[in-house]
């Protein structure tokens, strides 16, 4: 009797704790949540800046349209030298019910950070079946202040999307590996194509699923077994690696197609050893110490401060740290876990294959952090948990009562930052006065949007002050002159442009548009054509050669350019509304309707003295 009760109470306790425990996780993931939405509020105040929002969502026509033909063009065509067409798709659903609303842009990467959080917290769950390391682990990812570029930043949102499929393939995998259900091996084959498809950084994902079956297999296996073991989970990744080595190749050709990647300098074994090493010791620091932090860092070599003699003995920091980790005892595997989980998420940003010097970025560090911060989370729960000095205890307790409020507080601040491309880019001044040449470049181009061209000079001044051979500050302040009407100073500017980047195609169009404004127009079509023999796409250059033609009343070769421009980008609507006039001056009235009515499809304010014009001479009104 007393035994049947003994196993009625025991039940009755099992149920209790099961209760506790799901409401104690629920808890942990609403304060994770509440805690992440707080700390990123500022940021859906913001605007878009002219840091790569510009060319992929303002101005970007391509997402104007969700048309079947649009949507095919999206997934098999590039974008700025990059393939991400889901990146594209939910630029072009959010502008087809809100157009350029910002607000909804950046409620978007809110909510896929938001989400991201959960799956770092089912993650961990999965992996250790500890809230506490679950909790650290997922609200750390949450707040940590280096994570405000991916988020905060409307044209990141390739950051948090493609994590978003990267972590919910790895979690489908850990199903089809508990489960042997092979619905769930699809599902994490399918979540990685559209992870690559966000973003090329997914490329890492069949490694980590490797890395994953290390961190889940049995310590004393069979050695027979082991070997049959390991050679069937090579084999089950193969699709893949297959899948990696494609969109790889695919990203090679997206960057060629704006001549993106150029022979670097020739660096030395040792130099890329350095080079490797020294970001992997600037990204372990922002993990502890995230200040200083900046929209754009100069090159590691100039980046100043005391990261600076740290950089000069990087490799043996590193030898020291993957000593330390390799003869751990107890801890070893979580260690060597979470460590190559950063270092492999991390390695399409190492430049190991070197195109250039490097340059790190608070983006990058999205997913790999969450390797560093499942070390930490681990040994947190470790240290508490033994039988440690209480002090120890206390000083945990202290510590993440003083980390987590610095840290949302320092994303709450970093958000702000992002308000604006002003803001942003004198943010990355006062940061970086004399090194970061290109936040001049860029704030002077928000002054030059803002119309505040004295200003504007003022910056670009001081950026080809820092750098002399800069052409692309050098071409912008030639626009700046050029929106003055001094147009002697914008042809100096572009030509001395030139003269450092003689492969320079706007600059050339650029001064072409100069030459035709002092009609001078001869000059100006020379100009044109160097333009298009460069880069047999630049659509300005064909649209500036129609408009020279269409001054010298010669409108057919005009239409013959805007055609040209139009074909290159079927969304250029300046080409379409010039060959409409193009045509109305031929009195090929029915053809300058079509483009009126294309314009409209875009969306585009037609001048409304055109079209009183067209109305009248056509008889006809569309």
């Amino acid at each position: 009797m007393s035994k049947k009760k003994w196993k009625t109470e025991n039940i009755v306790t099992e149920k209790k704790v099961s209760f506790f425990n799901k409401w104690q996780k629920n808890i942990l993931i609403f304060f994770i949540l509440s805690v992440t939405l707080v700390s990123y509020i500022p940021s859906l105040k913001n605007d878009f800046t002219n840091w790569d929002d510009g060319v992929l969502v303002k101005d970007n026509r391509k997402i104007r349209d969700l048309s079947f033909e649009n949507i095919k063009n999206i997934f098999t065509s590039y974008n700025v030298g990059l393939y991400d067409p889901m990146f594209s798709l939910s630029l072009a659903l959010e502008y087809k019910f809100f157009k350029l609303n910002p607000r909804v842009y950046h409620t978007t990467n809110l909510t896929l950070h938001l989400l991201n959080c959960l799956l770092v917290f089912w993650l961990m769950f999965l992996l250790t079946k500890n809230n506490f390391v679950s909790f650290f682990v997922s609200l750390l990812f949450g707040i940590h202040p280096l994570h405000v570029e991916s988020v905060a930043w409307i044209s990141e949102r390739k950051d948090v999307l493609y994590s978003f499929f990267y972590l919910g393939s790895i979690i489908s995998y850990l199903y089809y590996v508990k489960n042997k259900d092979k619905k769930y091996y699809v599902l994490g084959l399918f979540t990685f194509v559209l992870s690559l498809m966000s973003k090329t950084m997914a490329v890492t994902l069949p490694l980590v699923l490797l890395l994953i079956d290390y961190i889940k297999q049995s310590s004393h296996p069979e050695p027979q077994a082991k070997d049959l073991s390991i050679r069937k989970k090579i084999i089950e990744k193969l699709p893949f690696f297959v899948l990696s080595l494609i969109f790889g190749i695919i990203t090679i050709f997206a960057q060629r197609s704006i001549k993106n990647i150029k022979e670097g300098q020739v660096l030395t074994f040792f130099d890329i050893v350095f080079n490797v090493c020294n970001e992997l010791i600037f990204y372990i620091t922002k993990l502890f110490l995230p200040l200083k932090l900046s929209a754009v860092y100069p090159f590691l070599e100039r980046i100043g401060g005391i990261l600076s003699k740290v950089f000069s003995i990087s490799p043996i920091i590193i030898v020291v740290l993957v000593i330390v980790i390799f003869f751990s005892k107890k801890y070893s595997k979580k260690i060597i876990f979470g460590s190559l989980f950063f270092l492999i998420t991390l390695l399409p940003v190492l430049n190991i294959i070197p195109v250039g010097r490097v340059i790190p970025a608070d983006r990058y560090t999205y997913i790999p952090f969450i390797g560093l911060l499942y070390i930490l989370g681990e040994g947190i729960f470790y240290l508490y948990t033994q039988k440690t000095q209480k002090m120890i205890k206390i000083s945990i307790v202290i510590l993440l009562i003083i980390v987590i409020p610095a840290f949302s507080y320092l994303t709450f601040q970093r958000c702000k930052i992002w308000e604006s491309s002003f803001t942003l880019m004198s943010d990355v001044i006062e940061n970086y006065p004399e090194t970061v040449t290109v936040s001049y470049n860029n704030r002077g181009n928000s002054y030059r949007d803002n119309k505040e061209y004295e200003k504007a000079i003022e910056d670009y001044n001081h950026a080809v002050k820092i750098n002399p051979l800069y052409a692309e500050a050098y071409n912008n302040r030639g626009m700046a002159y050029f929106n003055r009407g001094e147009y002697d100073n914008a042809i100096d500017d572009y030509t001395k442009s030139i003269e450092i980047d003689s492969g320079y195609a706007k600059a050339y169009s650029n001064r072409g548009i100069a030459y035709w404004n002092k009609k001078e127009y001869d000059i100006a079509v020379e100009d044109f054509n160097q333009a298009i023999n460069m880069n047999p796409k630049l659509k300005e250059a064909y649209n500036s050669l129609g408009n020279v033609y269409f001054t010298r009343s010669d409108y057919d070769k005009a239409i013959f350019y805007y055609s040209k421009a139009v074909e290159i980008d079927p969304y250029y609507a300046e080409a379409y509304q010039n060959r409409s006039g193009a045509y109305f001056m031929k009195k090929e009235y029915n053809k300058s309707w079509e483009d009126v009515t294309k314009l409209r499809s875009l969306e585009y304010r037609v001048n409304p003295g055109f079209l009183e014009q067209l109305k009248k001479s056509s008889g006809v009104s569309y």
